[in-house]
């Protein structure tokens, strides 16, 4: 279970449906649902494809690295 969706999923529904009105809340799911789908589906194929393309070893190690430093670069920015 994912604890971020869980906290997004309860602060939706305490701003968008305050009354707890069922209509509200399946409104505010129904909505929460057709965004969802297309990002978790365009998430999955681009994660398909990365793994196809991070079968060779090399291409592997600069992934890795170009995350290292894509990491290192938004700490440095976090700092400022």
């Amino acid at each position: 279970m994912n604890p971020k969706a869980w906290a997004m999923a309860l602060s939706a529904i305490s701003l968008y449906a305050p009354n707890k009105n069922v209509s509200a809340v399946l409104i505010v799911s129904a909505v929460f649902g057709l965004i969802n789908l297309p990002c978790v589906s365009s998430w999955t194929l681009v994660g398909e494809k990365l793994q196809h393309w991070l079968s060779s070893p090399t291409r592997l190690k600069l992934f890795n690295y170009l995350m290292a430093l894509l990491l290192v670069v938004s700490v440095l920015f976090s700092l400022l």
